[in-house]
């Protein structure tokens, strides 16, 4: 069975940027997939946390997903990008 070029994209490793709120310990960082996560000031001083990096696949995002799920953090947003035009813009 070939993989086409639409289907290839898909297989990509991504880029993605998920932001919850309140606070989470970069030592936490292991746990959730190897990435960086780092705090930030958000609205009325409440703190955000953003984990930044790069994903296999939609199961490894699931995986961080259901983590931050059972840490009770509330999910702000999640955004993703093409890892590999990530990497060449640094």
């Amino acid at each position: 069975m070939s993989t086409t070029g639409k289907e290839k994209n898909h297989l990509r490793t991504r880029y993605y940027q998920i932001t919850v709120y309140g606070k989470v310990d970069p030592s936490w960082s292991e746990w959730l997939a190897g990435l960086t996560l780092s705090t930030v000031e958000g609205p009325q001083g409440i703190p955000l946390t953003r984990l930044a990096g790069a994903l296999p696949d939609q199961g490894a995002l699931r995986g961080v997903l259901n983590k931050l799920w059972d840490l009770n953090l509330t999910l702000l947003s999640v955004d993703c990008g093409d890892y590999s035009s990530r990497r060449q813009t640094k």
